[in-house]
């Protein structure tokens, strides 16, 4: 019952910040159990150690990151909705859990901040079609930037916007399905740094 009731509230938070803030948010429900679980299955974070993850809502996917990942492993959540991050510090206590607000554009100084070099595995749900021309770029360029040689990058995404970013510099992508247990269904992309 408590886990219902915990549901319900993370649903009211993502609906509430998603009609107040619709370019920002763009799904007007959290992702479900099914793509939250299937995102962190794919990423492979058995074996990751530093995970970066871009647009957590109200934490649903971090939840399931940090229960694949090792227990020696550190996950930083990167978030601009203050309601979002408050939200996921009164209801995730991990301390392999960072939470940053400076924006999936600043990747390089994220990780600079954090002491890492470059990072395993980068997850993201922030909706690349939505973003300001530019901004999606930009925030490419920092993935690509930011992830190590062999390092995946993982997309869950409802429009296909995210691929014709990520070709130029990445290649094809590795790996391509789509949850349909998910409010809209979402397509779950994945690319290997060469």
């Amino acid at each position: 019952m408590k886990r219902i009731k915990g549901s319900i509230k993370e649903g009211a938070v993502f609906l509430k910040n998603a009609m107040a803030n619709p370019k920002e948010v763009a799904y007007v429900f959290p992702s479900s159990p099914w793509l939250v679980n299937k995102v962190a299955k794919v990423a492979k974070l058995d074996k990751a150690k530093r995970i970066i993850e871009l647009g957590p809502g109200t934490g649903g996917t971090t939840r399931a990151i940090l229960k694949q990942m090792s227990p020696d492993a550190a996950l930083v959540s990167v978030e601009i909705n203050a309601k979002f991050i408050e939200h996921m510090n009164k209801t995730i206590d991990d301390k392999r859990l960072t939470i940053s607000d400076k924006g999936a554009q600043n990747l390089p100084e994220i990780i600079t901040d954090q002491g890492w070099e470059d990072v395993d595995v980068i997850i993201s749900g922030i909706p690349f079609s939505t973003l300001p021309k530019g901004l999606d770029l930009a925030i490419m360029d920092g993935i690509h930037e930011t992830l190590k040689p062999e390092g995946m990058f993982l997309a869950y995404q409802l429009r296909d916007h995210v691929s014709k970013l990520a070709e130029p510099l990445f290649g094809p992508y590795t790996f391509k399905m789509v949850e349909y247990k998910n409010l809209p269904p979402m397509r779950i992309y994945t690319w290997e740094k060469k």
